[in-house]
Order: structure tokens, then C-alpha cells, then sequence
């Protein structure tokens, strides 16, 4: 196979689906420690319908910090949690709750090398509460 220098693009390009709602389920939910010493999880998020049903669409962070915890209980009600009360909730019992889920792209530079690279991000309040209308809403797997 012959590949020509200038074939191919400067972008690397992670975007799965187009900016939009969609109806997510958590594929993978991960207890991390960020690089400031906080406690965070990582959430992989699948795509639950189309023809791209079951792809990871996006990677979502919940941040524990006092900053990051209104956003952690928006989240949690999305997924289907009762935040009214204190709880106790382990990373994997978020595994295979649906929620919808608001993406956009986002565009930057690596520093390593002036690539431009692109991905899909959750928007910050872009968590919703699954249409009980919609086919299999509420569902876990």
C-alpha cells in the first residue's frame, strides 16, 4: 500500500454523533483521583439508539469538590437517584442507567505538536431525565 505525505488530515477527530440530545446509557462508571487529589468518576456513555446503538458516544467527569457537587446531583437525578436525601452510591451502580444527554464538540490545539483535535464534551447542566414516552425509558441494563 502506497500512503502519499500529504494524504490524510491535521485533525484528530474523536466526534462519534453530531451535537445534539441523545438517550445515553452509562457503559462504564470509574472511581479516579484527579491530578489536585479530588475524588472524581469517569463515565463512559453509550449511545442507546440508531444504528450506533451501543458505541460510546462520550467520556463524562463528576468531579466531588464543593464546586462539582450540584453538578454530581443533577447528574444522579438524570440517572434516576432520589438526591432529596443523603445516599450512599458506589460508581457501579450507575452502570447501565439511562438518562438524555446534551453533547457538543469541542475544538483545541495539542501542545505537543499544534494538532488540532476534536471531541465530543457533555455540557454542563446538558443532563436530563429520560422521556417516560420514549421506548424503553427508565430502563436499566
Amino acid at each position: 500500500m502506497r500512503i502519499e505525505a500529504c494524504d490524510g488530515t491535521d485533525v484528530d477527530d474523536f466526534v462519534v454523533v453530531e451535537d445534539g440530545e441523545y438517550q445515553m446509557r452509562v457503559g462504564e462508571a470509574r472511581s479516579v483521583e484527579t491530578t489536585g487529589g479530588s475524588a472524581a468518576w469517569m463515565l463512559r456513555m453509550e449511545l442507546t439508539d440508531g444504528d450506533l446503538a451501543g458505541r460510546t458516544a462520550v467520556l463524562d467527569w463528576l468531579n466531588f469538590t464543593d464546586r462539582g457537587l450540584r453538578r454530581v446531583r443533577m447528574v444522579l437525578a438524570a440517572l434516576g437517584f432520589d438526591v432529596t436525601t443523603s445516599m450512599d452510591v458506589e460508581p457501579e451502580e450507575l452502570i447501565g442507567r439511562e438518562a438524555m444527554v446534551t453533547i457538543a464538540t469541542q475544538e483545541s490545539r495539542r501542545e505537543s505538536d499544534g494538532r488540532l483535535f476534536r471531541r465530543s464534551r457533555v455540557a454542563y447542566d446538558g443532563w436530563g431525565v429520560v422521556d417516560p414516552e420514549h421506548e424503553g425509558a427508565g430502563r436499566t441494563v
